[in-house]
């Protein structure tokens, strides 16, 4: 398949587009990236980090064997510590939420392109042409908060390669799908497997 067209209507998702003389949409490429739940779920754990840290600053100081003059010296220098802890957080966050924006997968009509990194940027690329198989993983979890990942099996070095834990799974599926026409179908989400068990006798 060479191109993908779609209509404004077919694709809400805000992509990178080319608009023809016939007013139809030439999609060439469509960035997917990890569910941002996970990167919600890393800033949290910074934050539980940050302040699990002030919490023993503050029991140390609690300490009934701990010297009065190292307790004073202590809550003297604790505007320091603490803007030290600040500085800290804000550059991890900050260097959490640009890996998450760096790392992605570039779906185009004829390859998928895997790209992550901040400074040193290093780059897979999956071609259709070699793909054997198409699969989906979605939990229970998964199911809940519409993350899931993808695989695909390609032929050419027998590897499974992953896009992992990505948002709304089903939709891009459903896109490799109809990209790789000649490959199987694989599939292991949890609603299926339920519906399976309930139909047999």
């Amino acid at each position: 398949m060479d191109k993908t067209n779609l209509t404004p209507s077919e694709d809400p998702i805000s992509l990178p587009i080319k608009k023809d003389s016939k007013d139809t949409f030439e999609v060439t490429h469509v960035n997917v990236r990890t569910s941002i739940v996970f990167l919600i779920l890393k800033v949290i754990l910074l934050d539980i980090l940050a302040t699990a840290t002030a919490l023993v600053f503050f029991g140390v100081l609690s300490v009934p064997s701990l010297s009065e003059d190292l307790k004073v010296s202590l809550i003297s220098n604790s505007a320091t510590y603490f803007l030290v802890l600040a500085g800290l957080k804000i550059m991890i966050t900050l260097y959490v939420v640009f890996q998450w924006l760096n790392e992605y997968y570039e779906i185009t009509p004829k390859q998928v392109v895997y790209r992550r990194g901040i400074v040193w940027r290093k780059v897979d690329v999956y071609d259709f042409g070699h793909i054997r198989s198409v699969g989906i993983q979605q939990s229970l979890l998964g199911k809940i908060f519409n993350f899931g990942s993808l695989s695909i099996f390609d032929r050419g070095v027998y590897k499974y390669y992953y896009l992992n834990y990505i948002h709304n799974p089903h939709r891009y599926f459903k896109l490799l799908k109809d990209l790789c026409t000649d490959a199987d179908i694989e599939k292991d989400v949890v609603r299926e497997h339920m519906r399976d068990e309930e139909a047999k006798p």
